[in-house]
């Protein structure tokens, strides 16, 4: 009898234990984040160089293309659900926080709302979420190409109605298809660029806390048996639907959080942005970064934001590159950057060598 009460009592403090060091490396990471601007120590990189405004710019946008994939990592990485409505959702959060919190009285390009942009972030996010919880109701019992293809056009829709404005209605305020201004929050303390770099990596830390959080209780470990065996879910008690519908809310509530810190960082938001071609920069982000890991979207968002700064006067060159490294991590690294050290120590070289210094050692130890 004491055997078995002791067993659970200990369990949970093993597994406490083993997940300190997680979180103060989580922590950890960003803490240095936060500290670049004053430690200007990556200026050999030239693009991410947070000694100057350029490089804090190049930051800030990491961080926001990092807050969308971690919330379509969740919904296509854990649930196995193809959602392509990330890229209008994104638009959504771009346009909804520059309209609710532009001046009232100013010209036709910067009138809004004039919300607090604090109050503003989290209606329109919200608002975002239950437009994807909407959408998954119909969406969550289509497989494969027709689920993509039904929620990519509601990433459509969401750009067109933009586009439109006053022909759907005078109130939407997005000045059509010749572009948004966009109201700058600052930070108390902090100069323009400071605000915004910090806002979006804030923004990252919270986003990320809670997809760790989330995917590490029930809701991650139901979410891939969903993945994995959708079949075999209804009998056991679990509804695929419900759970899918969750991945839903909380992808498109990242999507519009994601917008909003990317139209702080652009200062102006054009339909043009929300192409279907972000929809594939941020395929590229996900997949490349590491499908259900932890730390791939950052890793993917630093890759796509380098990228594109180093070939940013030949965007066909850039599409090129990006289609081949697209090809090349589906086929030789499925599970992205993020994965390369999991796999090293796997592979067969790694462990022989593992063998042979453990009987040196034992060699040597024996000697002694």
């Amino acid at each position: 009898m004491a055997d078995r009460v002791a067993t659970p009592l200990y369990a949970p403090k093993s597994r406490f234990r083993r997940s300190v060091p997680s979180w103060a490396t989580f922590l950890a990471v960003f803490v240095f984040l936060a500290l670049l601007p004053w430690l200007p120590i990556l200026g050999w990189t030239d693009i991410f160089d947070s000694g100057n405004d350029f490089g804090k710019g190049n930051l800030a946008f990491v961080f926001a293309f990092a807050i969308a994939a971690v919330g379509f990592n969740l919904l296509v990485g854990y649930s196995g659900t193809l959602g392509l409505a990330v890229a209008g959702l994104f638009a959504l959060g771009a346009y909804g926080t520059a309209v609710l919190s532009a001046p009232s009285g100013a010209r036709e390009a910067l009138a809004g709302y004039d919300w607090p942009f604090l109050v503003a972030l989290p209606v329109v996010c919200i608002a975002a979420a239950i437009i994807g919880v909407l959408v998954g109701f119909p969406a969550a019992r289509l497989k494969g190409f027709f689920l993509a293809i039904a929620t990519l056009a509601l990433g459509e829709l969401i750009v067109t109605i933009i586009r439109l404005d006053e022909k759907v209605w005078d109130g939407l305020k997005t000045n059509g298809g010749t572009g948004k201004q966009v109201p700058q929050f600052r930070v108390p303390g902090l100069g323009r660029v400071d605000s915004y770099y910090m806002l979006s990596l804030g923004a990252l830390f919270l986003m990320m806390v809670a997809y760790v959080v989330l995917t590490n209780r029930r809701l991650g470990r139901t979410l891939k048996a969903v993945r994995d065996i959708d079949i075999a879910t209804g009998p056991v008690g679990i509804s695929s639907t419900y759970y899918k519908l969750v991945a839903f809310g909380i992808s498109a509530f990242a999507a519009a959080l994601a917008g909003a810190m990317w139209a702080q960082n652009s200062s102006f938001a054009n339909p043009a942005a929300f192409r279907t071609r972000l929809l594939v920069f941020l395929l590229v982000v996900l997949i490349v970064g590491g499908l259900s890991h932890k730390w791939g979207p950052l890793i993917g968002a630093i890759f796509f934001v380098f990228l594109r700064q180093k070939l940013q006067d030949t965007q066909k060159l850039l599409f090129l590159i990006l289609g081949i490294t697209l090809i090349l991590a589906v086929l030789i690294l499925p599970n992205g950057i993020a994965a390369l050290p999991e796999r090293m120590r796997e592979s067969r070289w790694v462990k022989d060598l593992q063998r042979r210094l453990q009987s040196l050692a034992g060699s040597v130890g024996s000697s002694i």
